[in-house]
């Protein structure tokens, strides 16, 4: 039974870790980026983010 709750929490602490794309990765990747405003349902504020475009 402690197992089940230890392996929930892992798994729950886990999936909220942030994959925040950054300026850097879209230059590594070659691509173009733009930064939009976007809303945060958790927090109820905008926030920027910044999202890879391929090139053409």
């Amino acid at each position: 039974m402690k197992l089940l709750f230890l392996l929930f929490y892992s798994i729950f602490f886990i999936s909220c870790t942030s994959n925040e794309t950054t300026v850097e990765d879209c230059v590594k990747e070659d691509k173009k980026y733009k930064i939009e405003s976007v809303l945060n349902y958790r927090k109820g504020e905008m926030v920027k983010k910044i999202i890879c475009i391929d090139k053409k």
